[in-house]
């Protein structure tokens, strides 16, 4: 039975009840260089808003009883998990490389949503999900992430001029950008779903190449509300 806009609705407040709860000093702080608690203040309504529109998309992509694997899940991923475990009967492994980060998010969902299943794990998502298999990858945003891929960031947002391209920096973030991309994708069930933003896709699509499958790409896109990567939905074959 699917979802009715109650539940939805039910959703979002808990998703509501999170953030009320959320340091957002620290964790504007973590996330922006000054004015962060403000600048997450008129982003939250957002975050919320957009959370809950890509959830209903993902519901189209997966199946109850389902795992995800997040990779760099954050603030932006929050209310797409809740969504997940609370409406979908779906689990959520939530990877993400800062550890102040992962406890600031489970302090919050401790204190806004005892009653969630989903804790944040500091760490490689690679050695986070262990020897599980998903049905599928949120991945979005990771790739293109200044603090871990400078150049790789600096040319997909064209930032970065090719007069000043570091030739030996861009392969050796390329390499590592690939053997990530390759550790999550053999964690992958047959038939499963990325969730990615547009600027990540060739990285999946060139490992589904290699192996003869087929990808479907969703045709809507969101953006996201902290970025601003329009996101959509891969459908391996």
């Amino acid at each position: 039975m699917s979802p009715t806009p109650n539940d939805w609705l039910d959703v979002e407040k808990v998703v509501k009840k999170v953030f009320a709860a959320a340091d957002w000093q620290k964790l504007g702080e973590l996330y922006f260089h000054e004015d962060g608690e403000q600048l997450w203040q008129d982003r939250r309504k957002l975050v919320v808003e957009l959370g809950g529109q890509l959830a209903r998309r993902l519901e189209r992509f997966v199946k109850p009883e389902g795992t995800s694997l997040w990779v760099g899940a954050g603030v932006a991923e929050l209310p797409i998990m809740i969504a997940e475990v609370l409406l979908l009967q779906r689990s959520a492994v939530a990877a993400n490389l800062r550890e102040e980060e992962c406890d600031l998010l489970n302090e919050a969902l401790a204190k806004g949503a005892p009653q969630v299943a989903l804790h944040y794990e500091a760490g490689d998502a690679r050695e986070v999900a262990g020897d599980q298999a998903f049905d599928h990858l949120g991945c979005i945003s990771v790739f293109t992430d200044p603090d871990i891929w400078p150049t790789l960031s600096g040319v997909a947002y064209g930032r970065l001029p090719p007069v000043q391209l570091d030739l030996e920096q861009f392969a050796a973030e390329r390499e590592d950008a690939r053997e990530l991309a390759r550790g999550l994708y053999q964690l992958l069930d047959r038939d499963a779903c990325i969730t990615t933003s547009a600027e990540e896709v060739s990285w999946f699509l060139d490992l589904a190449a290699a192996e003869g499958r087929e990808i479907d790409a969703s045709d809507e896109l969101i953006e996201t509300a902290v970025v601003g990567d329009p996101v959509g939905f891969l459908q391996l074959r």
